[in-house]
């Protein structure tokens, strides 16, 4: 009778089934022992270290520490360079998405996987799964695949993978309560969940469980905290601000001096705290938008899922699982700007008697509708997945899986309040019945409010299906045992549509979207196989192929070659070679292509350079210069794939009882590297960049008409319409780094246990390139084009257990890096230039289990009240720091409890 080992396991699982991400021990180690480091997130030993490296983490370990979300879970990754966070959804049109991006290669080139199989993209970007929708409440353990590209879990891995594993059987019921409260006002969270399950599936053959979960994240204002309460920090040579302010600024193209005429009737008084003058020209004012915005939305999400196992014949399981996440995101930024608003002589607001004012001519100026408030998006999104499996044991040797699979996301974003119609309110100021340099009367007010536009932006959907199957067993004898291999298929549907509502984005041009209705889709067929050949007793060899065969972007091979070797029982030697295919998104070949505000504001490197507007070249002041420029973003339907070559080695020891640590090296190499050029760049080096720049006077009447800084006295000028910023294949990325980690228990004897957890990465390099002739660009440890590069990022955790009682202690560190400073962006120049200081938090948690099934949890995160350190960054909203990389809430106390019965 043939017995199941662990290597025919292995193969069946590590081709995805279980995606236990090649665990699979080698031969002749199964008798050794396996060191559990007591109370600690990450279990390791020597005897389980396979030949590609892998980071196994105990969720529940994690949410007694304080972690409440997937995104939590994923920031504690030091291979992560994430900067997707849910702060970033404010002023970003987002949605709300949050994601991974391991070594910082880009969103979508991280995988993720729910129990081994595929989420679908988030709708709105539909190329990587939006955290929000795995099921934080029902999640038992995260794998990483550190490695890179796959060929086993999905040639599209060039990142990595993170499988995020559910509860597989579980009986009787459990109940969690959660809440968070920052010490400093604003940001409050709660989360309650509830899970029952029925039937012993080892006894009787049949599990049914259900779980429940809701959490709640309320808003963190920037005025909330002293760092972030302004963009306009002049000791440090920022100035966040927008030349749209209220009262508002306004131009006439020639005046009685047959110069252009530039002023605000309040200055240099302005209106503050909001409209300060201009620190360039005291004749204008300044809007401080930082100031107006949140740093944290307001989140609410709920989750149902459930699992049914059922056992069939002897040795097959059906099992059907069902999710479902919905989750409300509640944005707020700046108050409406409208611009282009014409004042002809005449009109009881003109300012006719300001100096050089031509009485006869019009002027045309811009208005923050501060008296309508500020803009308030809200993103909807609901995220579905079904699975059917069948796994078991066929012709008594061999086992088999079986599923299909069918995850759909859709989403909404949309005005909630704050938005105007730009049409409505430059009609009213033209008749006379809005003043843009005063305080709104009643009647004006009343007039704002009818100005006022809600509704639904747009609305998209992404769904993913498919089926797969899986065979694998024992095949033949090598010196080292039996060797094992695998066969796997897969169907997949991948399938993408986005439609605005246009007389909504019409009507409201601040939000950025333009009319637009697309959709796409795209078959995919994929070819899998695997062996593992113990060679020898000490060495192990894994290959593996992948065939894809896309529908859209042609066929590819991808092979993966792993070895390990375990000369002596404390010392495993390994390595890996794989490349890698990334085939073009839906949305990166079909995204809408839309015209938006950039977050941050620069000057016209022709018409204001260095901050002064050329009025030889038809610069204007409050037009040109310190201005939020617009970007046209979206899709190409000309992109080609990615590809890449990933090579890793290393080893695991356990020099002592008790002590393990680790050492791997990794280096990918990515070519036809899919992504934007920033408008930071853009602006920064314009001979370079020149072909990006479109000007109003290049555009027709019509198009110019569309667009907000083309219209009014503007059109047929030499202003920036936008910037294209559309994505594009740039070329190659090189990067290459170092993967640490250590685990050590010590037993105390009556005085309990202590655990000592510690990973760490050191990015050596990561190189880049803006096309395919510009030269690469060394990006770790300095902030270049939009973002950093972290050179090391660690954490520690400290863990103490005796009996029903156990305290953590955990540090989380990342290095300094040197600041954004663009001369575009810092008033000021070299002088202000800086470093960014290195970011460490320390949280602490005590739990206890005074009665059976109960167990109680408090902490304090973030223990040393420890502040964001100061950025220059100006490509947020956020000013004053960076809110990708770091969290602004402060110290807060955390309470869990938690009943199993």
């Amino acid at each position: 009778m043939f017995k199941k080992t662990k290597v025919s396991t292995a193969v069946l699982t590590g081709l995805g089934s279980l995606l236990v991400l090649g665990a699979a021990p080698a031969f002749g180690q199964q008798s050794l022992e396996r060191v559990e480091i007591t109370g600690s997130s990450i279990k390791r030993t020597v005897a389980n270290e396979g030949a590609l490296p892998i980071t196994i983490l105990k969720i529940e370990e994690l949410r007694e520490s304080g972690v409440t979300t997937v995104e939590g879970v994923v920031q504690l990754l030091t291979a992560s360079q994430s900067s997707n966070t849910t702060a970033t959804s404010i002023g970003s049109g987002t949605g709300g998405a949050t994601y991974a991006n391991l070594r910082g290669l880009g969103t979508n080139k991280t995988l993720i996987l729910l129990n081994g199989r595929r989420i679908a993209a988030f709708a709105f970007s539909v190329n990587a799964v939006d955290l929000n929708a795995i099921p934080f409440a029902v999640i038992e353990s995260v794998e990483v695949l550190r490695d890179g590209a796959s060929a086993i879990y999905g040639t599209d891995a060039i990142g990595g993978v993170i499988n995020f594993i559910t509860k597989r059987n579980f009986k009787g019921g459990s109940v969690v309560l959660e809440a968070n409260r920052p010490v400093e006002k604003g940001g409050k969270s709660e989360r309650a969940s509830a899970t029952i399950g029925f039937g012993d599936f080892d006894k009787d053959g049949v599990n049914f469980w259900v779980s429940f979960d809701t959490q709640n994240q309320d808003r963190l204002r920037a005025l909330d905290r002293d760092f972030s309460k302004s963009g306009i920090i002049p000791s440090k040579g920022v100035s966040g601000s927008s030349g749209t302010t209220f009262p508002g600024n306004f131009t006439q193209n020639v005046g009685l001096n047959g110069k252009p005429v530039a002023g605000n009737i309040s200055a240099p008084g302005c209106k503050p705290p909001l409209s300060v003058v201009n620190p360039t020209n005291p004749l204008l004012c300044v809007f401080d938008f930082s100031a107006t915005i949140d740093t944290i939305p307001d989140v609410s999400q709920q989750t149902v899922a459930s699992r049914f196992n059922f056992k069939i014949l002897k040795d097959s399981v059906l099992s059907a699982e069902f999710m479902s996440t919905d989750n409300r995101n509640l944005s707020r930024v700046a108050p409406d700007p409208v611009s282009n608003i014409v004042i002809n002589p005449g009109n009881p607001f003109f300012p006719t008697t300001y100096p050089n004012v031509d009485p006869t001519k019009s002027v045309t100026a811009g208005l923050r509708m501060v008296p309508a408030g500020s803009r308030t998006n809200e993103s909807i999104s609901n995220a579905q997945r079904m699975v059917l499996d069948l796994s078991g044991t066929v012709a008594s040797s061999y086992d088999y899986r079986l599923g299909y699979y069918f995850t759909t996301n859709t989403a909404s974003d949309g005005a909630a309040d704050g938005y105007v119609s730009a049409p409505f309110v430059r009609t009213q100021v033209g008749l006379g019945n809005i003043n843009p340099f005063a305080d709104a009367t009643p009647a004006q007010l009343a007039i704002i409010e009818q100005a006022k536009r809600r509704g639904t932006f747009a609305v998209a959907e992404g769904t993913t299906q498919g089926i797969d199957a899986r065979l694998g067993g024992e095949l033949f004898s090598l010196p080292g045992g039996r060797a094992a291999g695998s066969i796997g298929v897969e169907f997949r549907k991948e399938k993408y549509q986005y439609d605005t509502d246009d007389a909504v984005v019409a009507a409201i041009p601040s939000a950025g979207r333009s009319a637009y209705h697309v959709g796409g889709k795209r078959d995919v067929k994929a070819l899998t196989l695997e062996m593992l050949l113990p060679i020898t007793k000490q060495i192990e060899m894994q290959l593996a192929g992948r065939y894809d065969n896309y529908s859209d972007a042609g066929s590819t091979f991808n092979p993966k070659v792993g070895l390990r070797y375990q000369p002596i029982k404390q010392l495993v030697l390994r390595t890996s070679y794989n490349t890698g295919f990334k085939a073009p998104t839906l949305d990166d070949l079909y995204g809408p292509q839309s015209v938006t505000f950039a977050a941050g504001a620069s000057n016209d490197p022709l018409l204001c350079p260095g901050g002064v507007a050329d009025a030889s070249k038809g610069g204007i002041q409050s037009r040109d210069c310190n201005q939020q420029v617009q970007v046209q973003q979206g899709g190409n339907p000309i992109l080609k794939p990615e590809k890449s070559k990933t090579f890793s080695v290393g080893f695991a020891t356990e020099p002592i009882s008790n002590l393990t640590f680790s050492m791997d090296y990794w280096n990918i190499k990515l070519k036809e590297q899919i992504n934007a050029i920033d408008q930071v760049s853009i602006i920064g080096d314009p001979a370079t960049y020149a072909a990006l720049y479109v000007r109003c006077n290049q555009l027709s009447a019509t198009v110019q008409s569309e667009l907000q800084r083309c219209g009014g006295g503007n059109v047929n000028s030499n202003a920036i319409a936008y910037l294209i910023t559309t994505l594009n294949n740039l070329g190659k990325v090189n990067t290459s780094g170092v993967d640490l980690a250590a685990g050590y228990s010590l037993a105390l004897g009556g005085m309990g246990t202590v655990g000592l957890d510690w990973n760490g990465t050191w990015v050596r390099s990561y190189k880049y390139q803006n096309s395919p002739t510009d030269p690469l660009k060394e990006n770790v440890g300095v902030f270049i084009d939009s973002s950093p590069v972290f050179r090391w990022q660690h954490s520690i955790s400290a863990n103490w257990s005796l009996g029903n009682f156990g305290a953590r202690l955990g540090v989380r560190h990342k290095t300094g890096y040197l600041d954004q400073n663009s001369p575009s962006t810092v008033v000021g120049g070299p002088a202000f230039y800086q470093r960014v200081d290195s970011y460490t938090l320390v949280d602490v948690s005590v739990t206890a289990k005074p009665v059976k099934g109960l167990a109680l949890t408090a902490g304090v995160k973030n223990l040393f009240d420890t502040d964001p350190p100061f950025s220059n960054q100006s490509n947020r909203s956020q000013r004053g720091y960076d809110p990708r990389y770091t969290d602004p809430l402060g110290r807060s106390v955390f309470v869990r409890a938690s009943y199993t019965f």
